[in-house]
């Protein structure tokens, strides 16, 4: 269906010379969402997608996971919210029904907690980070520069890891980020410390914790998470349980 679908594209008037790579992989997963070839055109016309939309990804490290989803490796951290938007687009979402999220978390995009220019920012400095098919980020710290000091990471991440706005931060300090991030995408396994059933799950759940982030806002969801909810009872806490507590890994 892809081949019609890029013809019916080009009738419609959204798209003139010849497709990439990306822009065909972007209608294979519209269409693997369930989507018809005349709502992949909808879908383009609303999301603005043009034959140059993908171009910000040429030459860019994309990991798979086992189905082939495609993850998107940020090595400009100017560029994170972007890349994200476009590795949720890709994977056949809708990066427009998710901005307003980014809007609301956009301190996860710079900031002492967030990203900073050129690097992965405070907590995950000289680490790695990928926009993952959610639109959201997976970022992993990388060795401590003094060893008798924690990496803040081990402040602010418990378990598998702990999301920060936009931000998925796995736990601990890693010599070789880059290839924690990949082996846990490529194998589709959860991150060291996680108990989620696998990586896809894991990050549907950490989603839901970005939504609940711009849904209350910096104050009150700590406040509610850390401070209202007791954080060591998860199976009784609100926030986890909307989240999904299996998909987080919670035994309840």
């Amino acid at each position: 269906m892809t081949e019609p679908t890029v013809a019916l594209l080009r009738d419609a008037g959204l798209l003139s010379g010849e497709p990439d790579d990306r822009y065909r992989e972007w209608v294979r997963w519209t269409l693997a969402a369930g989507h018809s070839s005349e709502e992949v055109v909808g879908i383009a016309r609303e999301e603005g997608v043009t034959a140059a939309t993908f171009a910000p990804l040429a030459g860019r490290t994309v990991w798979r996971g086992p189905d082939e989803r495609p993850y998107v490796r940020i090595d400009d951290a100017r560029r994170a919210r972007e890349l994200a938007r476009l590795t949720e687009l890709l994977n056949g979402h809708r990066p427009s029904r998710t901005d307003a999220r980014r809007d609301r978390n956009r301190w996860s995009y710079s900031g002492l907690f967030g990203l900073n220019a050129g690097d992965a920012g405070t907590a995950v400095r000289r680490g790695a980070l990928v926009a993952t098919p959610e639109g959201t980020m997976m970022a992993a710290a990388g060795a401590r520069s003094l060893r008798a000091l924690p990496n803040p990471v081990d402040w602010f991440a418990a378990r598998g890891g702990t999301t920060w706005g936009e931000l998925y931060l796995v736990n601990g300090s890693h010599d070789d980020p880059a290839e924690v991030l990949r082996a846990s995408i490529e194998t589709g396994r959860r991150p060291p410390g996680s108990g989620a059933p696998s990586l896809a799950r894991l990050l549907r759940h950490e989603r839901v914790h970005s939504e609940q982030w711009a849904r209350y806002g910096y104050v009150r969801f700590i406040w509610e998470y850390m401070v209202r909810h007791d954080p060591r009872k998860p199976c009784e806490h609100p926030l986890e349980r909307e989240a999904g507590l299996a998909d987080g890994g919670y035994r309840c």
